[in-house]
């Protein structure tokens, strides 16, 4: 499937997800989660679920992390539209967020995290394949952002579905994900 149909079909699947249902399956992913064998992490990018979205709530990982880790760093991410890109903004419990022209909440905090320094990326998306090329919102932020990560920096993503079976039109910028993890199993790529 080409990208543009992939988006269309699961922003509809994830649109008919009941409340009900987005809990009981955040519930699964965070068990699934719990399970993987990660080393120790001082710094993890994640994102801000968009309720609008139906976005797995990421909030679970990163409070189950922190228990793990009280010093673990946690940034968010700021965007820069002009430029198609974005930092890493290092935040905290007290940290303030605003929402930016695609409606995403990002932090008014103004320390940078360098993309060297992070451990595990949290990559939000609406699909997936089996060989871990994701399919996001379409503007490339995260593929542009992964390029300036560290090779061992772990990518993650979630997702309520199953892989497709391939990205049609994926091309050498597309980083693939380490892992993804559904409510029913983890895959490792």
């Amino acid at each position: 499937m080409l990208k543009k149909e992939i988006r269309k079909l699961y922003r509809k699947k994830r649109d008919d997800i009941s409340y009900t249902e987005r809990l009981k399956w955040d519930d699964l992913l965070l068990i699934q989660f719990q399970t993987l064998p990660l080393p120790f992490l001082e710094t993890v990018f994640t994102y801000y679920p968009v309720e609008d979205n139906n976005e797995i709530n990421s909030f679970l990982f990163t409070e189950y992390l922190h228990f793990k880790n009280p010093n673990l760093q946690i940034c968010y991410p700021k965007m820069h539209a002009q430029t198609n890109t974005m930092q890493a903004i290092v935040c905290n419990a007290d940290s303030i967020f605003q929402t930016n022209e695609f409606n995403i909440p990002e932090p008014l905090d103004t320390d940078v995290a360098d993309p060297e320094t992070i451990d595990l990326v949290m990559i939000p998306l609406l699909a997936f394949d089996k060989t871990g090329l994701r399919v996001g919102y379409g503007k490339g932020y995260y593929d542009r952002f992964l390029q300036e990560c560290r090779a061992d920096c772990l990518k993650i993503g979630f997702s309520y579905f199953e892989p497709v079976a391939a990205v049609d039109d994926a091309n050498d910028y597309d980083i693939p994900l380490d892992f993804c993890i559904t409510p029913q199993q983890i895959y490792v790529f």
